[in-house]
């Protein structure tokens, strides 16, 4: 294998790192991990909670919080948004599990990209906040993941989510969690004899390989593999990959499923649902998102895959890059085709409206009804 061919940056991020070098510069990474941690989740946070305000969804989508028990005696908060102008009524849902390394990322930092998909789509987003790095270590994380997985495949009724339309996903190091919530369903479903729960799974910019098992010799040149490539990538440079890896511990066999669930075995994979697959070509994590959408496709699944050549890792984190639309774009189509069926037509829910918006069509309309119904003359015969 060799995708090497996305993998030098582009000339839409050479023209915007020429024009923004404070934005892409890396200070801050000596800190300690917790200083790290402190200062990317308040920035992020504060860009969520802004385009909120900016763009009207804090009006239009309703949130709601939940604590949820753990297996290890703890708890984890589940945040629930739904379309306001969709009542009580069933919806499809989107179990969500946000990105940064394991270490970056709360209840705060997805309120915008949570909302944004349930108003666009009209589904109800479950965030699922697992416990991070550097508080926790070994299958901490991951247990968190299918514990919070599992409280919503049993609580639809209360979330207002139909049981038969879930899809699961999630961006980087949340894709991974995202791929074994999958795994494991598939796992109960054949022991219990039953059906699987999950009806889709979306995997962005996917971390699904641990870095010390990734599987150099399958690929036709290891200098062309995208961790070899892009070890001095924009985001998430080599040294950050191995501050990530490092704060997970090494309690666990780097080859464990739960870690790596791209090194599951075919007999694991056959019956996995659709999987959407959005990669970056300028990315160390991209070769790992490439062959485990080709190792899906080789067992049957349905695959989807959408490649933004010569871009890094999270760049549509980045306002100013002309391609952050259509991967929003490329996200929202990729949701609809997993809550489809094959085949099926798919009739687009229009989305709730500011009020001002809909007091200008309920005006409109009005004028038109007139318009094509005018009202009745009288005539006055002298």
């Amino acid at each position: 294998m060799d995708f090497s061919q996305w993998g030098q940056p582009s000339k839409e991020w050479l023209s915007f790192a020429a024009a923004n070098p404070a934005i892409l510069s890396h200070a801050g990474d000596d800190l300690p991990p917790l200083k790290q941690q402190e200062n990317a989740n308040n920035g992020r946070a504060t860009v969520a909670k802004t385009l909120m305000a900016v763009t009207g969804l804090d009006k239009l989508v309703a949130t709601q919080d939940y604590v949820v028990p753990t297996r290890d005696g703890n708890s984890i908060t589940m945040c629930s948004y739904r379309p306001i102008r969709m009542g009580s009524q069933s919806l499809p849902g989107f179990v969500y599990y946000h990105g940064g390394g394991f270490i970056f990322g709360g209840v705060e930092t997805e309120v915008f990209n949570c909302s944004r998909v349930a108003h666009a789509l009209s589904m109800n987003v479950v965030h699922v906040v697992c416990r991070q790095t550097p508080q926790v270590k070994g299958l901490t994380i991951w247990h968190d993941a299918l514990d919070g997985f599992e409280w919503v495949a049993t609580h639809t009724e209360t979330l207002g989510i139909d049981p038969f339309r879930i899809v699961v996903g999630g961006e980087s190091s949340g894709a991974n969690l995202a791929a074994c919530v999958v795994q494991n369903e598939l796992r109960r479903a054949r022991e219990t004899d039953s059906a699987s729960r999950i009806k889709g799974q979306l995997l962005t910019i996917p971390k699904v390989v641990h870095t010390k098992a990734f599987p150099y010799h399958l690929f036709a040149d290891r200098e062309k593999v995208s961790l070899v490539q892009c070890a001095d990538a924009a985001v998430i440079p080599k040294h950050r990959l191995n501050l990530f890896t490092g704060l997970l511990g090494s309690e666990v066999d780097p080859t464990e499923r739960t870690w790596s669930p791209a090194l599951a075995e075919d007999d694991e994979r056959r019956g996995m649902p659709p999987t959407a697959f959005l990669i970056a070509g300028w990315d160390p994590l991209r070769d790992e998102g490439l062959w485990y959408a080709q190792k899906l496709k080789n067992a049957g699944v349905r695959t989807k895959v959408h490649i933004f050549p010569g871009l890094p890792h999270a760049f549509y984190s980045l306002r100013q890059l002309p391609s952050r639309r259509r991967w929003n774009e490329v996200l929202l189509d990729s949701l609809r085709w997993e809550i489809a069926d094959e085949g099926e037509w798919i009739v687009e829910v229009p989305p709730a409206m500011p009020p001002a918006m809909e007091g200008a069509a309920a005006t409109t309309s009005s004028t038109r009804l007139r318009e094509k119904n005018p009202p009745p003359t009288t005539r006055v015969h002298l």
